[in-house]
């Protein structure tokens, strides 16, 4: 559970990314294409920026910088963090105990009986045992955890993404991060990022009020 940022940032990154995919108007699918939702490969994407003609419509969003200005994203992130801190506060308390207990019969042990040693020590190592496997469960409590919020974290980016192009009506939405570029060079006045923040914090507000009345 170390690194914390990084990983959080890592994987999230990767999962906002997936959600800046083609979107087409319907007149130009089929009924049943329609209903599909498919994330296109770099390969797509720049086949349709060179094809593109002036009616198209681009949207370019910056990931990195969405992240850093979208308050859900920090507080998911700071979630995680608390919860990180108090799984390993636990273990280091249970750690601290269990050396205690080993130095305890160090001390003892010249004093003890063959029979009274060879207890102790079954004990002390069925103590181990139970500690490591409170370190493995944690570890995979924080994982799963971590993959939860990940998906609210897509959820209500994707779903505020959908909801803003039924107004704006892009023809094709990319984005673009320190892990994964999908664009090299773009006209500044394209970029939708701030838009879509804007967006995505005042939905986020009015959720939170929402919450917050009795």
């Amino acid at each position: 559970m170390k690194n914390l940022s990084l990983v959080l940032n890592t994987v999230m990154g990767i999962a906002i990314i997936i959600l800046f995919y083609l979107q087409f108007s319907s007149k130009t699918l089929a009924p049943d294409e329609q209903q599909k939702e498919e994330v296109p490969t770099t390969e797509a994407i720049e086949e349709m920026i060179v094809s593109n003609d002036s009616s198209s419509k681009i949207g370019y969003i910056n990931v990195d910088s969405l992240q850093i200005k979208y308050k859900l994203y920090d507080e998911l992130k700071s979630k995680l963090e608390k919860k990180e801190k108090s799984y390993d506060a636990q273990l280091k308390a249970k750690s601290k105990d269990f050396q205690k207990k080993i130095e305890d019969f160090r001390k003892k042990a010249p004093n003890m009986t063959q029979f009274e040693g060879e207890l102790k020590q079954k004990e002390l190592a069925e103590e181990e045992e139970k500690l490591y496997q409170m370190r493995d469960e944690y570890a995979q409590r924080f994982e799963k955890e971590m993959i939860e919020l990940n998906t609210q974290l897509y959820k209500a980016i994707k779903d505020y993404i959908k909801q803003h192009n039924e107004l704006t009506k892009y023809d094709i939405i990319i984005g673009e991060s320190q892990t994964r570029n999908f664009v090299l060079d773009f006209n500044k006045d394209i970029d939708i990022t701030n838009d879509i923040v804007k967006g995505l914090n005042k939905k986020y507000n009015e959720d939170k009020a929402s919450k917050a009345k009795p």
